[in-house]
């Protein structure tokens, strides 16, 4: 569960980012999709796509490359 919340903390701060990149930026058609692009934090490597017709950062992958505890 540890894991996850870190992935999704991360993946939270790219949106925010993308977010922030994007604002007074007008929109271009042609520009309407980024490629696949990667981050990495610690143990966790995200590959994500920006879709600026709708405002939405796809997260396609997310590795963490941490050892899992599991609890007993």
């Amino acid at each position: 569960m540890a894991q996850r919340l870190e992935v999704e903390a991360i993946a939270q701060r790219i949106v925010d980012a993308v977010g922030v990149r994007r604002i007074g930026k007008p929109f271009d058609i042609t520009e309407s999709a980024s490629g696949v692009r990667t981050f990495a934090e610690g143990a966790v490597m995200l590959w994500y796509q920006e879709d600026y017709r709708d405002d939405v950062v796809l997260i396609l992958r997310a590795q963490h490359f941490g050892v899992q505890q599991l609890d007993t």
